[in-house]
């Protein structure tokens, strides 16, 4: 028995090497194709029939395509297949509904039978990888993944009387009904089968064989997801193959060429003349001459190999200094004769939102983004104190309504919990009292405010919803909402500061160096009266230009010139300096009024939050806007810059800034001629509207009054 194997092994090695292995082949295959399909669904969604499951079915169709088969040996084989190959058929079932007089037979009865279809178009195109082996040079064998993808999936249904011939359905005497055409819903369009396959391979001539073969594909997935049904395809027919047989190698003949090359340069710092080779280069020149099927190759290698003499120079070494003068977006100023440092008086006052947030389904008040103190805390707290920024005064939202409720004794307090009512807080009315709550234990608790000054509601929705069909919507309508008897208790923190500008706002100063030697180090300082203001320095290479940002701490503060000095050093060791000065005058607000220069005063307001999608003002809006026309003078400028969060259509918005912007210059009663509107809409977001106080936020007016003040006039 072992003499035998070895002797086939023999064999087939000796047929190998006579006959050398193709290195590809391509080709194509033909195929009658039977789909058989297993099912268990009455019907599908769109398609209405009552009758029993559908169960088995069967569809023969026509495949073709391309293939190309890559050999790993002399076995084994990958193989890629693509083709047409519908997965169209058809589902039936017979079903007995009921009986009927014989015609002529007296009291004998025939039994009634239909016959239910569904036939089904899905052409698709398949794409099928295969690994395979070849026995004996013969036997094909194969398992791969086919990838079909239904261009169509349409259906036609139809119940049909088969027996007996003189029965039919009324009211229309037909021997059908429950027709119904239409698509195949919620199809998986790509449809995915475990393909197993073998064959016999016939060789017509050399480079063509001819292979008779049988294809199973098992199915991975459901024609559907809405019913149980898969296709198992059974192909029988035939592929071609045309080899390509690899090319005898090329001989190649190889020969060597060196070529030198001298050059002189003089170089800075070199203590003596030398000679080094600096580069070798090898270029390869290829002439290709055909001798039968022999591909000659003439292959000759140049080698250059390049030296250098060199010989000392002494090494010059510059350096200068450029300042331009630049506004605060960077383009360049004509000129400039100092730097003129200015302080301005900004009063900006700072809205509350008056509205705090919960997670979905939580009534935690520590799990909100506010800022929670302490009882021993609140002793030290000042609202003046907290930093200019509008989130971070909303952040103490509840520390700011609890000290105004000390102070003002007889007001009293709403806390209106409400929910986004989807999910768990759908009409949770219990979860909005909690929510409200818990804002009152933490004022009671914390700040001492008496239980029965405050007032719990709850509801669902707010009464002015955001856009609940949103996840952000819903986010902001699970909130406390705060209202108060007093309009001092919610009414903006104001904060007054002094603001530093500088004109011009930049100055660059580009440095020009030349260094034949090459910079070994470089080092920038921006001085005052011995004060170090800025240091930059680096390493070899060119210094670029360097903006100075002239109020950014530190900034001069004297009246005293600024200078600017480079200094830099180069390989050999030799240095150079480079010194710029630049004029510096302060106008600090007790200078500018004792002086009696013209100043000016700066109010900023953003006292209104609107709610969500409106421009409408409400009556504490307005309080608050008497106030703001109260400091508006003949001679002041005001700019009414309208906002909106990130939701809905750019252009939208900012007609909806628009609306904001004029609404609120009605109520101070301004003409056209006396203030500047600037509705931004969604184009600037003022806040982060990942959070709904961000968003929220947003929804505002800034109203900026510019006031001159001159000849010292007392504020």
């Amino acid at each position: 028995m072992k003499i035998a194997v070895w002797l086939v092994l023999i064999s087939i090695g000796l047929w190998a090497q006579e006959h050398p292995q193709p290195w590809l082949y391509i080709g194509g295959w033909i195929a009658y194709q039977n789909n058989i399909q297993s099912a268990d669904f009455q019907s599908l969604p769109n398609a209405f029939r009552c009758g029993p499951n559908y169960t088995t079915g069967t569809g023969g169709v026509g495949s073709a395509g391309l293939l190309a088969t890559y050999p790993l040996g002399n076995v084994f084989a990958v193989e890629l297949r693509a083709g047409y190959a519908p997965l169209s058929g058809r589902l039936f079932r017979s079903e007995t509904i009921g009986n009927t007089a014989d015609i002529g037979g007296g009291n004998q009865t025939t039994t009634v039978e239909a016959m239910h279809e569904l036939f089904t178009t899905f052409p698709a195109a398949t794409i099928e990888p295969v690994l395979g082996g070849v026995l004996f040079r013969r036997v094909r064998l194969g398992i791969g993944l086919r990838l079909s993808y239904l261009l169509e999936h349409t259906f036609r249904q139809t119940e049909t009387l088969t027996q007996p011939d003189y029965v039919f359905y009324l009211p229309d005497s037909s021997r059908q009904r429950n027709i119904s055409t239409g698509t195949v819903g919620n199809v998986n369009r790509a449809q995915l089968h475990l393909s197993f396959s073998a064959g016999v391979d016939f060789p017509i001539a050399n480079e063509l064989t001819i292979t008779p073969e049988l294809r199973y594909y098992y199915p991975l997935v459901q024609v559907t997801r809405d019913v149980q049904w898969q296709i198992a395809p059974i192909a029988i027919g035939a592929s071609v193959r045309y080899a390509f047989y690899p090319p005898p190698p090329p001989r190649l003949f190889r020969d060597t060429i060196y070529a030198r090359d001298t050059s002189t340069i003089a170089v800075v710092g070199l203590e003596r003349e030398e000679v080094m080779r600096t580069a070798t280069e090898v270029s390869t020149r290829e002439r290709t001459e055909m001798q039968g099927d022999q591909k000659l190759i003439y292959s000759t290698t140049t080698i250059t190999e390049h030296y250098q003499r060199r010989v000392p120079r002494a090494a010059l070494l510059t350096v200068d200094v450029a300042v331009r003068p630049l506004r605060s977006d960077g383009t360049p100023l004509d000129s400039m004769e100092k730097v003129v440092i200015e302080e301005t008086e900004v009063e900006e006052s700072f809205p509350l939102l008056p509205q705090v947030f919960f997670p979905e389904g939580s009534a935690t008040l520590e799990l909100s983004r506010l800022t929670l103190l302490e009882q021993t805390d609140t002793a030290g707290f000042d609202e003046k104190r907290l930093p200019p920024a509008t989130l971070e005064i909303y952040r103490h939202l509840l520390n700011i309504v609890g000290s105004r409720m000390r102070a003002y004794p007889d007001a009293r307090l709403v806390l209106t919990g409400t929910n986004a009512g989807v999910g768990v807080e759908s009409g949770n009315i219990a979860l909005s009292r909690a929510r409200a709550v818990a804002v009152r234990d933490y004022l009671v608790r914390v700040w001492g405010i008496e239980p029965s000054r405050i007032t719990i509601q709850a509801r669902n929705l707010p009464a002015s919803p955001s856009n609940n069909a949103t996840p952000e919507g819903q986010e902001e309508n699970r909130r406390v909402e705060i209202s108060a008897s007093r309009p001092e208790i919610l009414r903006p923190v104001t904060i007054s500061n002094l603001t530093v500008s500088a004109t011009p706002p930049l100055v660059e100063f580009v440095p020009t160096v030349q260094s034949e030697a090459g910079l070994q180090h470089w080092r920038a300082s921006i001085e005052q009266d011995g004060r170090t203001m800025r240091t930059i320095a680096g390493e070899s290479g060119q210094p670029g230009p360097y903006r100075w940002n002239v109020t950014e701490q530190p900034y001069p503060k004297l009246d005293e010139p600024v200078t600017v000095t480079y200094a830099v050093q180069d390989s050999t060791g030799q240095t150079m300096e480079k010194t710029v000065q630049l004029n510096v005058q302060q106008l600090t607000v007790r200078q500018k009024r004792f002086e009696q220069r013209d100043d000016k005063r700066i109010d900023r307001f953003s006292l209104i939050v609107f709610d969500f999608n409106k421009a409408d003002l409400t009556p504490v809006h307005r309080q608050f806007l008497t106030e703001v026309k109260s400091r508006i003078q003949p001679n002041s400028r005001v700019l009414i810059a309208g906002y909106a969060d990130r939701s809905g259509d750019p252009d939208y918005n900012r007609e909806l800034a628009r609306r904001r912007c004029m609404e609120v210059q009605r109520v101070l009663g301004l003409s056209p001629s006396a203030v500047t509107l600037d509705p931004k809409g969604s184009d600037e977001l003022l806040y982060d509207n990942a959070t709904p106080e961000g968003r929220s936020y947003c929804r505002t007016v800034q109203i900026t009054i510019e006031t001159p003040i001159t000849n010292g006039a007392k504020q």
